[in-house]
């Protein structure tokens, strides 16, 4: 395999048209709705099997309907699902996703995914990869105290990493990740998630901190960009422009762009033209996946637009 992708996995619906949030014994009509294949690392196997990586994905679901939905799913992408856990003391999660052109909020049931944990992984199965990714570390507190032996198992069998932590619902920002972070070659939050993890008030200043760590740092800024942080050298890359639909998973999207280029080998700037480009043209559509773009699609977007 390209890469071997860890973690959360859960149906999304994602409602659009909204005039606003509802407040309480309030009812508010969506104009549409998707129900797709949701978990950020879940999104991103998907993603980047779609850009044509070898890509296997271990998580957990239920044994039931949304389950085999999910796992349908991500096999029609031709991610290998063989190492997916299924159980059925808990049925499969679900995350209603209210979304707006600009902004979203959420409301997660996380169901099985909660318990899932290293001794359920397969490290050889994860070893026999290129580059292991993890995504939603602050989502899977079962998974969280296992996850920096799965880290430096695979850096010793000669693999990349990436971590992209997501939100973490308790606003805690600890749970061990800093260091977990000597384990991981690329670092992906937003700016909330790299100042609230670096305990710091300015972006800059949490730049600098992640970056001791002695990885590379892209820092997602939504539609201003990226700023990257790589052996000491920094530098920032405007996004495209789009109009988006909706923006759910479009931080995924460009991680399965930027880790796409990586394993081929490609130059920082190129992984960070991808991941821009991904995540642009997953906004196009309602979810993380319907919108994604195939490779030729990427190599047009970036060819008319440099």
């Amino acid at each position: 395999m390209d890469v071997v992708v860890v973690g959360d996995i859960n149906v999304d619906m994602v409602f659009t048209g909204l005039p606003s949030l509802p407040a309480l014994r309030e009812l508010k009509h969506a104009t549409s709705m998707q129900f797709t294949l949701g978990g950020a690392s879940a999104i991103f196997a998907h993603n980047i099997a779609r850009l044509g990586a070898a890509t296997g994905f271990v998580g957990k679901v239920g044994k039931d309907h949304l389950g085999d939905f999910l796992i349908d799913t991500l096999k029609a992408a031709d991610v290998d699902t063989s190492r997916i856990v299924r159980d059925s003391t808990h049925p499969t999660g679900v995350c209603a996703v209210m979304s707006f052109p600009d902004e979203y909020a959420m409301v997660s049931y996380p169901g099985i995914r909660q318990s899932f944990a290293l001794q359920e992984i397969d490290l050889d199965y994860v070893k026999r990869s290129r580059h292991l990714h993890i995504s939603a570390f602050y989502l899977q507190p079962g998974l969280q105290p296992g996850c920096r032996e799965l880290f430096r198992q695979a850096k010793s069998a000669g693999l990349t990493t990436s971590l992209d932590p997501d939100n973490d619902p308790q606003k805690i920002w600890d749970s061990g990740i800093q260091q977990l972070l000597y384990d991981v070659d690329f670092f992906l939050p937003n700016d909330l998630e790299a100042t609230c993890i670096a305990k710091k008030t300015e972006l800059e200043a949490a730049e600098k901190f992640l970056a001791s760590f002695g990885h590379t740092v892209v820092i997602k800024l939504g539609a201003n960009g990226v700023r990257v942080v790589s052996s000491g050298h920094t530098f920032s890359a405007p996004a495209f422009t789009i109009q988006p639909v909706d923006t759910t998973g479009a931080g995924d999207s460009f991680n399965a762009g930027f880790i796409f280029q990586h394993v081929q080998g490609a130059s920082l700037q190129k992984c960070v033209a991808w991941g821009n480009a991904c995540g642009a043209l997953s906004t196009r559509a309602l979810g993380g996946i319907e919108a994604f773009p195939s490779f030729s699609e990427v190599e047009k977007f970036i060819a008319e637009r440099t």
